[in-house]
């Protein structure tokens, strides 16, 4: 170990993979996660070829391999199933989030994450940070990873976030059985576009279970993470008279959860005194890119490069002040991104977007290694 001591506030995608990542590279780390498990309702996300390029690097490639369905072409349809256009998608794999987390979690091994530990505050001015926790605990580190996510409850330790940013959009996710779909529908990512509403549907392991996510103009009321479960019959009225290959796959829906879009604009600092964000608490995105876990992961891999083989806490403020600088530019680029996708899909605008391989073929781990040379070269 590096002597260095590290706590991350917030055991899911990106506050897993940061630990994974910092212990890869010798880092002592506690994760404290307010959850007693990994939560079995959530969504489907595309780990595409940036997201996996990290994960592959810290040995979990097998396991992903083994739980995620590869997806390898996009098709662009119009709400009557018309078919716009078709994309090679490179690398991607879809699963469900908690398989994700779980795969990093198990990578982990024991010992490492603490569920049940709700952090209520964070103070950066006690020499060495302090995580304190609701059950009046505490734990001292001398760097906090803050990774609690979009609504973080610690984030505002560093800086004001910017005020939430709604984007007039729900989405209407679930699960179905894909068995006896076409062949198209059950290994492929199709999107129908709409006047002002979108539907994306693609598969989420290796048994034929398909994720499906229904853009709509926001509902009336609020809907709170993933714990608003609504009627099925939502969705399936929602795209009512649409293509029958989009009516076969909202017609098996059973378990519905609305999750009420809104990012927050660009802003800084990430990091004082020895607490630094990460993922959503850093850069929360709208996710018509598919990047969110992604770019939490990419953060992992350059925060990770960064504080590895340190050997005391010394420079850290230089090392926290590179990651932010290594990172900022592309998720403020990618967050602008997602708002202009959403705006499109949802307008039923399928023109290409343009060459993505600045996005997916990233190398998150040699950008924290470069950013930490530039560092030693100072």
């Amino acid at each position: 170990m590096t002597g260095l001591r590290v706590a991350v506030v917030g055991g899911g995608i990106g506050g897993a993979t940061a630990a994974l990542a910092l212990r890869r590279q010798g880092v002592d780390v506690a994760v404290y996660e307010r959850r007693e498990t990994v939560p079995p309702v959530g969504s489907g996300l595309g780990l595409a070829g940036n997201g996996y390029r990290v994960l592959a690097g810290l040995g979990l490639g097998p396991a992903l391999d083994a739980t995620g369905a590869p997806i390898s072409t996009m098709r662009m349809l119009g709400a009557d199933g018309t078919e716009f256009a078709l994309y090679d998608t490179g690398r991607l794999l879809g699963m469900r989030r908690a398989d994700l987390i779980r795969v990093v979690l198990d990578g982990l091994g024991p010992g490492v994450v603490h569920h049940g530990r709700e952090c209520v505050g964070v103070d950066p001015d006690a020499g060495r940070p302090i995580v304190r926790f609701a059950d009046g605990s505490s734990a001292v580190a001398d760097v906090v990873v803050v990774a609690d996510g979009l609504r973080s409850r610690t984030a505002a330790v560093v800086a004001t976030p910017p005020a939430l940013r709604p984007s007039g959009m729900s989405a209407l996710r679930g699960f179905v059985d894909g068995d006896g779909l076409p062949e198209h529908l059950a290994t492929g990512q199709n999107a129908w576009l709409g006047a002002d509403r979108h539907l994306l549907c693609y598969p989420v392991d290796r048994h034929g279970t398909l994720n499906f996510a229904a853009f709509v103009p926001r509902p009336a009321g609020n809907a709170d993470e993933w714990s608003f479960r609504v009627d099925p019959g939502m969705v399936r009225d929602a795209y009512a008279g649409w293509d029958h290959d989009a009516a076969a796959i909202l017609a098996r829906a059973t378990d519905v959860y609305r999750y009420d879009l809104a990012d927050r604009d660009p802003s800084a600092p990430w990091t004082r005194a020895g607490v630094v964000l990460l993922g959503d608490a850093a850069h929360p995105m709208l996710p018509h890119m598919g990047q969110g876990a992604n770019q939490a992961i990419e953060d992992a891999a350059v925060l990770a490069a960064l504080l590895g083989g340190s050997g005391a806490a010394a420079g850290l403020a230089e090392r926290l002040a590179a990651y932010e600088a290594a990172r900022k530019p592309r998720t403020d680029r990618i967050q602008e991104q997602s708002r202009r996708n959403g705006e499109r899909f949802s307008g039923g605008d399928s023109s290409p977007v343009g060459d993505l391989s600045w996005v997916y073929g990233y190398d998150a781990p040699a950008a924290g290694r470069a950013a930490a040379g530039r560092l030693l070269d100072r």
